[in-house]
């Protein structure tokens, strides 16, 4: 369904009901779209979950969760973080916003290197 966007969509955050969410309509600022969401039977969930690439990216937020809640090791990436962002604004380039963001971002890459990914 198209609808006329105006600013009471904008409150709903995407989300009309349980089964809807709203979009803007890419090129058209006026005009937004009233989608169904996807539905997953069980079985479907679980072979998805299954997926190494799911599963690796498990096992990262885990990793990113697990730093973020031992304080010795947050400490270490704080001043690693701290360090990218001094770096970062030297040279006037885009931060990584969030410490979080910066050890997920950081982690993913050593996996990279290390070719696990």
């Amino acid at each position: 369904m198209k609808a006329k966007w105006v600013n009471i969509v904008d409150s709903l955050q995407g989300n009309v009901d349980q089964r809807h969410y709203v979009r803007r309509i890419p090129g058209n600022g006026e005009w937004g779209a009233v989608c169904a969401k996807p539905e997953l039977s069980q079985k479907v969930k679980k072979a998805k979950a299954e997926h190494p690439t799911a599963k690796a990216f498990a096992e990262l937020m885990a990793e990113a969760k697990a730093i973020m809640h031992d304080p010795e090791r947050k400490a270490k990436w704080q001043a690693r973080y701290e360090e990218a962002l001094k770096k970062a604004r030297k040279y006037n380039k885009p931060t990584q916003g969030r410490l979080y963001d910066y050890i997920k971002h950081e982690l993913n890459e050593e996996r990279k290197l290390k070719g696990e990914n």
